[in-house]
């Protein structure tokens, strides 16, 4: 069985008792789903999963959840259907479903960010370092401080 370089990071978001995101879209009542899983390589805020669901009626909902040993910290929030719509414009825009992960980048001392999507049987992910990204990576990185600010809120460790 290969290895691939979003499985540590997507480890984040099992221990934080998050249901896979490919799984996410066959509950009732979820249409798609998009998830960023933020590692932070030296422990200055903890790690992070951020969740947005959607059905076809009504506004997403965003559940930020925080690596806080002995805490529960999680965050939600509506996002609006226009909003998520802005959001998926972008990651149309720069061809998300087809783009492989950030090259080069290594697997220790540096943050990494795995950016996943879902919707049907669909399911595509990114993993990217936002130190280095450069093109259609530090695009993806834009689109969500600009469309999905909450899901990249930093709190201290």
């Amino acid at each position: 069985m290969e290895v691939r370089r979003a499985d540590p990071i997507r480890l984040i978001a099992l221990r934080l008792s998050q249901d896979e995101l490919r799984h996410l879209t066959f509950q009732p009542g979820v249409n798609e789903a998009f998830r960023i899983t933020i590692q932070y390589h030296d422990g200055r805020h903890p790690n992070q999963v951020a969740t947005l669901t959607r059905n076809h009626a009504g506004p997403g909902v965003l559940t930020v959840v925080y690596d806080k040993p002995s805490k529960d910290v999680r965050f939600t929030y509506p996002i609006a259907p226009d909003r998520y719509q802005s959001l998926l414009l972008a990651l149309r825009r720069m061809k998300f479903d087809k783009l492989d992960d950030q090259p080069e980048v290594p697997f220790f001392g540096v943050d990494l960010w795995l950016v996943e999507r879902a919707s049907g049987s669909f399911y595509h992910d990114v993993v990217l370092s936002p130190d280095s990204a450069r093109g259609f990576y530090r695009e993806l990185i834009l689109a969500l401080r600009t469309h999905l600010k909450e899901a990249l809120r930093e709190i201290p460790s």
